[in-house]
């Protein structure tokens, strides 16, 4: 009985020990990789429904530098865009306007970031403890809110206000063959103005609110797999106005290489000349690495792809699908008719090119954004058909 009794102790044992994490993360110098955030989001204004969003976020990062002791130098670039997705409306994700941050991240989640500068919003989450932590075992950590809301109340920066969140190690789940570690996060805040604040003309009085998260942790790869969340945002105004935020967010990571170099452009290079696709070029650019869809064809003043060109981007397509990186596709126009109608078509056109892409299985609709340039971009002049032909062309950029 007693033999038994202690093997059972140590099988206990084993079973607890096996469960111990030392959650931190694991970075090395040069590593990327992209979060595709999706928030779906209802606006009350004095608690009266005024609208649903759906707000998209890009958030590249790219490790710069990692010192001895594991922190590191992070170079982000963060995107949004407030639209309407293409399975529900025919339409693409249209590119958003960009931020950069430049910060550095200890192993165990601290954030080192100036206040001056206003992405991520949520920082320090998560934070790990400097130990083994066992499932159902739980710790607390600091860390803080950014809401950008100056033009709204005219303020002269953001608020930044601390919180204390509170961590629960759940359980282990393997998801779609890899073994994550589940956190639940927890946290409220809260804001009043002050006298000087309020007599500087803020119009902002208060503001409140609480997140509900579950991560979901990839030990192997000391990194944040992905994330579900629940949140509500109260804000006040001085004139009494009560302004509501609720909703729910998801993001994803996407690791991903860097094609922007030398030798990346002229494989894919030789590759279209041996294909023999022509009208192709292959550049590298400030977003990553660009292939140039020159003189490509539609019927028309219209967005409807010719059959020659449906043939052309399945051959691009098959190499696309090689890659994991987001894809930007960009639309330009030759110099006529008004501006207004080129900056229409051009983003028909890159519209129309992301959405036959998506057909093909190359991305889903939130990995792959559009934008238009008009004809505010040409690489030839316009006084020619030859140069007209080289500006009316689709851009498809596989990005850092």
């Amino acid at each position: 009985m007693k033999k038994n009794i202690l093997f059972t102790t140590f099988i206990l044992l084993a079973v607890t020990l096996s469960a111990q994490v030392k959650f931190e993360f694991k970075q090395k110098k040069g590593n990327s990789g992209s979060y595709i955030s999706t928030v779906e989001e209802d606006v009350y204004i004095n608690n009266v429904p005024s609208h649903h969003a759906e707000i998209i976020n890009r958030i590249s990062c790219k490790m710069t530098n990692v010192a001895s002791d594991g922190e590191a130098f992070i170079y982000a670039t963060y995107m949004t865009t407030e639209n309407s997705i293409s399975n529900r409306t025919g339409r693409s994700l249209s590119w958003g306007e960009e931020t950069t941050s430049v910060f550095s991240r200890k192993k165990n989640g601290e954030l080192t970031i100036s206040d001056d500068i206003y992405m991520p919003t949520v920082r320090n989450v998560p934070v790990f403890p400097d130990k083994k932590v066992k499932i159902g075992e739980s710790w607390t950590a600091r860390g803080k809110e950014v809401q950008d809301v100056r033009k709204a109340f005219n303020m002269d920066k953001a608020l930044i206000f601390p919180f204390e969140a509170n961590y629960i190690y759940k359980e282990d789940k393997t998801i779609d063959g890899k073994k994550l570690n589940v956190i639940d996060v927890d946290y409220t805040f809260s804001y009043e103005a002050s006298d000087e604040e309020l007599k500087a003309g803020q119009t902002l009085h208060q503001s409140t609110g609480w997140s509900k998260q579950t991560l979901y942790w990839d030990s192997d790869k000391g990194l944040l797999d992905h994330y579900d969340e629940e949140f509500l945002i109260k804000i006040a105004d001085l004139q009494g106005n009560l302004y509501i935020f609720t909703g729910t967010a998801h993001a994803e990571l996407t690791e991903f290489t860097s094609l922007n170099d030398d030798t990346t452009v002229k494989q894919l290079q030789d590759t279209f000349d041996k294909l023999k696709l022509d009208n192709i070029s292959v550049k590298k650019g400030d977003k990553g690495l660009t292939i140039s869809l020159d003189n490509i064809q539609f019927e028309p003043d219209s967005d409807k792809l010719m059959d020659s060109e449906k043939a052309k981007l399945k051959k691009i397509g098959e190499l696309l699908k090689k890659y994991s990186n987001d894809l930007l596709i960009t639309g330009h126009c030759a110099e006529r008719g008004t501006a207004s109608a080129r900056q229409k078509l051009s983003e028909e056109r890159a519209e129309a090119v992301a959405s036959y892409l998506i057909g093909l299985g190359v991305r889903d609709e939130y990995h792959i954004f559009t934008q238009g340039k008009g004809s505010k971009e040409p690489v030839a002049s316009n006084k020619t058909e030859e140069g007209r032909a080289k500006n009316r062309r689709v851009e498809i950029t596989i990005m850092d």
